[in-house]
């Protein structure tokens, strides 16, 4: 059966069945103009930048991020001025927005920050 053979006013209620999604709160803007989904893109391209490295030796600023698990913070290459990554962090959390970080890992204290395929991360 193809696509025409349906009525009209079938195809009609199919479609408003299915309805749009809810909103997404996140993508509400804040008070700076910028939505909380706007903040974790700017952070994640500012991790991104900042977690790039070529040798394990490069990977020595860490930017705490969680008291309780040691693997939740964020390794970031030594020469990265993290000042406007931290800027974007306090900014997104004072507009009551959740900053995700990704994966804490295994929150193992004895975790050493290494470069693995290019990027900043424990081992």
């Amino acid at each position: 059966m193809i696509s025409s053979d349906f009525s009209p006013m079938a195809l009609a209620i199919v479609a408003m069945c299915g309805g749009s999604p809810a909103p997404d709160p996140d993508d509400e803007p804040t008070s700076t103009g910028f939505s909380c989904n706007d903040y974790n893109l700017m952070i994640k391209v500012e991790l991104d930048f900042g977690n790039d490295c070529s040798y394990d030796s490069q990977c020595s600023q860490i930017l705490e991020v969680d008291d309780a698990c040691p693997t939740a913070d964020l390794v970031l290459n030594g020469a990265f001025e993290a000042r406007h990554l931290q800027n974007f962090i306090d900014e997104a959390e004072g507009e009551g927005c959740t900053v995700e970080y990704g994966n804490p890992g295994d929150c193992d204290p004895d975790a050493l920050p290494v470069c693995e395929a290019g990027n900043c991360t424990w081992l």
